[in-house]
């Protein structure tokens, strides 16, 4: 044990006396190529003079940095040149870009294809409708999960089913009775647009699906939901109803 510290110990004078004698410069390089984790055979084909060439620019950098004039201008310009204007050069280089023929295939099968919204319109009305006291997500979840459902008992798309269900039930018109002066009031048939139809029609399918059995509201409103499109569902009468009240007072309708 003492024989391997007294090796150490001259190995150690050894390295300190070369360390004297060189250069401070190529003492730092030799030291940081010995500690590097690179392969030993990366520097064996640099000759002396390339290695004193790569020291004396290290060298000059150090100096330029030192004095706070580092210009990249002149520190970065290609050999030959004294100065390169480096924003001039980014701007002026050409980036051509070529795409490939997968990639022009591609681009012409999807050119005539519309891009998806992020949020369809008709859910989020829905989710709005369901929603109470601010709790979206909870609406969300319940929602979602009536429609795994109808997804279940119909294996078709069931944001289409809810679609086709909302488009099938909502009434066309409905009818307001409006004050005339005299005794008796007029009943006038008015159209609705597509909101306020989705809005009656989902109404009549909540009020189908708190009849049902079942104590989840998501498993009640998947039934009725299947109901609907189906046609089998008690909201039907209500719209033809509608519509015959609207058609026996067609006569109070006023045309601009």
């Amino acid at each position: 044990m003492f024989a391997l510290k007294g090796r150490a110990v001259k190995l150690a004078l050894c390295s300190g006396r070369s360390a004297m004698m060189r250069p401070p410069i190529v003492g730092r390089a030799i030291s940081v190529r010995l500690q590097s984790s690179a392969p030993k055979d990366n520097g064996a084909h640099l000759t002396d003079e390339e290695i004193d060439g790569w020291l004396k620019a290290i060298e000059s950098l150090r100096t330029e940095f030192a004095d706070q004039q580092f210009l990249p201008e002149t520190s970065l310009a290609p050999p030959g040149q004294s100065k390169i204007n480096i924003l001039e050069e980014a701007m002026n280089e050409e980036k051509i870009f070529e795409p490939t023929e997968e990639q022009t295939a591609e681009w012409e099968r999807l050119k005539g294809v519309p891009l998806p919204e992020r949020k369809d319109e008709t859910l989020q009305h829905v989710t709005n409708m369901i929603m109470r006291h601010g709790k979206k997500q909870r609406a969300e979840k319940m929602l979602s999960r009536a429609l795994y459902l109808v997804f279940c008992q119909t294996r078709q798309d069931p944001i289409e089913v809810l679609k086709k269900s909302l488009d099938e039930l909502a009434p066309l018109m409905i009818v307001k009775t409006f004050k005339t002066g005299v005794a008796k009031a007029a009943v006038i048939p008015v159209p609705l647009n597509s909101r306020q139809r989705n809005r009656i029609a989902w109404k009549w399918i909540v009020e189908g699906a708190n009849k049902r059995a079942s104590s989840d509201f998501s498993v009640r409103l998947g039934e009725e939901l299947v109901s609907v499109f189906k046609g089998n569902s008690s909201g039907f009468d209500k719209r033809d109803q509608m519509h015959k009240t609207a058609i026996a007072h067609r006569a109070y309708i006023k045309l601009k």
